[in-house]
């Protein structure tokens, strides 16, 4: 193997990897989610793309409330999500 050969072997593993990490944590595009249901470790969302919420529940910003049907922008960090705040004015 040349250099430039094992540079593009790292390469494909690691964008094998990426995509792998992706799956586990969930869709990586959209930073709008709606508000399952919340409890008092976290909050289910219904995320981007998805028709059901998850079972996982996820941080928020206690700073703010959260209910049911609220849209919510969320910011994805390392393996999992948080939700940061409710955004008004949408359906």
């Amino acid at each position: 193997h040349t250099q430039e050969g094992g540079c593009i072997t790292i390469l494909i593993r690691n964008e094998q990897e990426r995509q792998v990490l992706a799956r586990k944590t969930g869709p990586s595009t959209g930073t709008i989610a709606t508000v399952a249901a919340v409890y008092e470790d976290g909050i289910a969302l219904i995320l981007p793309g998805e028709t059901s919420p998850g079972q996982k529940h996820y941080p928020y910003n206690s700073a703010c409330s959260f209910s049911p049907g609220q849209r919510v922008h969320i910011a994805r960090e390392g393996r999992t999500i948080i939700v940061e705040y409710p955004i008004g004015g949408m359906q």
